[in-house]
């Protein structure tokens, strides 16, 4: 017997599936993750629930420092700083259980991402100890707000094109910073500003921590689309005198600082979107359970049945996949640690090692949230129309998860370029594995999975048969284009469709595996409409891959012996989708 496969590194799992027995899933919550989420919980439906008007206009701004502290006097902005220094010393898995309560929070949330993850980690994992000494404790209670200052008017995606600099004071003592930024969460009342500039001649990005009383000057509050509760400003910085101790990190290495900041942001922006997209089908399904036309509740119409499964079963997945990541990022911070690694040190590799997967969860997660949050208001019909109606608020303010920590295009491209990364390195052998698969392709080894045998093989054989495709297409586009590939950004685009629906349906698949007997019937219907819903996106998707990377009869018999391999046994998805919606309509809630 093979031994159990329990650590997965980042981009193996398009290579290596994982026994459903060593993935985590919401299931494995114990008792002490459900008593943190029901205190959270506790928390937001006494403080920001009944203020959720509030949260919906600029008064949020002024109402979100107090209850940053209160947050912080509970212990909660420090969920997962060591124990050492005054946190809660709790594993990844806890931390995303945890920030899955508290993005269900409106505009507040973005204010407590802020403060949790920019604020917490950027002192926690790369600050001196003078600095943490200084800065952690306030910021980790809530005394000290936190902005982080990275966009600039003309630095969007290209982050390190910032023209904000910092000249070395005559005395060496100081650097004089100059300089605007845009788009700063929390800018109307931080105290402390991560600000991210070029020191002197520097190529690259350096980070300074600069507090407020040295001279930053915040613009006004944006008028946003969205999130009006959240504080969002330009800030300006005039021969502001920082300090040189005041540096965050090395010189010249701040791009690394943000990146890493960004891999565990994208992870919380996918972590955000399953809660607002939980909290946006509840409001769908008690709305189709009350709402009654031609008299019968609109729950009982085939439309709707079909809106409220296809939810679910995308929600399933998207709880499914950050669950499953929280747990393969804690096997592989254990193995750091055991190796000797600072745990601190061993975090930062971690979030560094799975930037392709926090970015598989951030896409996936953003635009799942996004259908969700249109369907459910959707099924509001005129009333979810009006702006009085708490599902038109939330439809205005996730929006912006699409855009900030990165936009969906340049995740797109972070998701494959990684992975190829990983290649070119020796790291992954997908060249290799891609001509052996090309070979079994030609040989007729390659088959589609076989209904006939148990659920559990056929759904590990897909996947599998759906990992070739993957990395046919990869291989193909890499013998294409080679070097270029960085320049066909279509191309990484649709590998990027293809691998993100692959993590997600393994996860999915494993998950409903390992649930065993627990509404089993409805796990596996929901697993087998994912299968073909993937299915479909990936032959579509293989196609144009191919296609540009192929001419005449070899694209097309590639494509076509690739679609067979895919092909499914006939299914009644429409009795299925009935199925799985009558399950979440006698719920009236998601709930599984």
């Amino acid at each position: 017997m093979e031994p159990k496969l329990t650590t997965i590194k980042g981009g193996e799992f398009l290579l290596k599936t994982a026994d459903p027995e060593t993935i985590f899933t919401p299931e494995d919550y114990t008792e002490e993750h459900q008593m943190l989420r029901e205190a959270i919980r506790d928390f937001i439906n006494k403080e920001i629930e009944p203020l959720k008007e509030e949260f919906d206009s600029k008064e949020g701004t002024k109402i979100a420092p107090e209850k940053l502290e209160k947050l912080g006097e509970l212990g909660f902005l420090a969920i997962s700083a060591p124990e050492s220094i005054g946190g809660m010393g709790c594993d990844i898995k806890t931390d995303l259980a945890a920030s899955e309560v508290m993005s269900d929070s409106f505009s507040f949330s973005q204010t407590l991402g802020v403060q949790r993850g920019l604020g917490v980690n950027t002192i926690m994992f790369y600050g001196t100890d003078a600095q943490k000494e200084k800065y952690l404790e306030g910021i980790m209670s809530g005394k000290l707000k936190c902005s982080y200052c990275l966009t600039e008017p003309g630095a969007g995606s290209d982050a390190n094109s910032g023209k904000t600099k910092a000249m070395l004071s005559e005395d060496g003592k100081h650097y004089i910073l100059n300089g605007q930024k845009m788009w700063i969460t929390n800018a109307g009342f931080a105290d402390i500003f991560s600000v991210f500039c070029k020191i002197e001649d520097d190529e690259n990005l350096s980070c300074l921590v600069v507090e407020k009383e040295w001279g930053v000057q915040p613009g006004v509050e944006e008028n946003k689309l969205g999130i009006h509760g959240s504080s969002t400003r330009q800030v300006f910085f005039e021969n502001v005198k920082v300090p040189v101790e005041n540096l965050l990190g090395e010189r010249n290495k701040g791009f690394k600082i943000a990146m890493n900041a960004l891999n565990m942001g994208r992870l919380m922006i996918g972590v955000a979107g399953s809660a607002i997209s939980k909290r946006a089908f509840n409001l769908g399904v008690q709305y189709a359970n009350q709402r009654v036309q031609f008299k019968k509740t609109i729950a009982s119409f085939g439309a709707i049945q079909e809106k409220i499964a296809r939810m679910a079963i995308k929600i399933y997945a998207l709880e499914s996949g950050w669950n499953r990541l929280g747990g393969d990022m804690d096997h592989l911070l254990d193995e750091f640690i055991s190796e000797g690694l600072n745990p601190l040190k061993a975090k930062q590799q971690v979030a560094q090692e799975f930037a392709a997967e926090c970015s598989i969860i951030k896409v996936f997660g953003s635009e799942i949230e996004q259908f969700v949050v249109d369907e459910a208001l959707q099924i509001h019909g005129g009333m979810g129309f009006s702006g009085d109606s708490e599902i038109s608020m939330h439809y205005r303010n996730i929006r912006g998860n699409r855009i900030y920590e990165g936009t969906n295009e340049i995740n797109r491209l972070v998701i494959p370029g990684t992975i190829l990364k990983y290649a070119l390195k020796g790291k992954l052998p997908l060249m290799q594995v891609a001509i052996e698969a090309f070979q079994n392709l030609q040989s007729g080894k390659l088959v589609p999975a076989d209904s006939n045998k148990s659920f559990k093989e056929f759904a590990l054989d897909f996947l599998n048969n759906c990992k070739q495709a993957a990395i046919l297409a990869s291989g193909k586009a890499m013998q294409k284009f080679q070097q270029e590939i960085q320049e066909e950004q279509e191309v990484l685009s649709r590998l990027s469709d293809i691998i993100s629906q692959i993590y997600m349906l393994e996860t999915v698949i494993l998950r409903t595996l390992k649930s065993d007997e627990q509404n089993k019937e409805l796990r596996e219907a929901i697993s087998i409409v994912f299968m073909n819903e993937s299915a479909d996106l990936i032959k579509v998707a293989v196609k144009e891959i191919i296609f540009a990377a192929a001419e005449g009869d070899t694209a097309l018999m590639t494509v076509k012996a690739i679609n067979k391999l895919l092909q499914l046994p006939v299914e009644n998805l429409v009795a299925l989708r009935r199925n799985i919606a009558s399950h979440f309509i006698g719920e009236n809630r998601y709930n599984i």
